[in-house]
């Protein structure tokens, strides 16, 4: 929990480690399980993708599967 608001958290919180996914949800990249059409598996979580991230996610995944 913090008391950033969502601009600055996503700042501190960058590529490559961390993606902005949803205005309510940043997520750690290493820490996902599986991605189903427009959610992301962690834990017992699923995790929306919203339209606004959702070229900037999956381009992100992308360019981490080739890597």
């Amino acid at each position: 929990m913090t008391l950033m608001n969502a601009r600055k958290l996503e700042e501190v919180l960058h590529e490559p480690q961390f993606c902005r996914v949803h205005k309510s949800f940043f997520i750690a990249l290493d820490k996902i399980e599986s991605i189903e059409r427009n959610r992301i598996k962690i834990g017992d979580q699923y995790i929306p993708v919203s339209e606004t991230y959702h070229k900037t996610f999956f381009d992100l995944v992308e360019r981490k599967k080739l890597a």
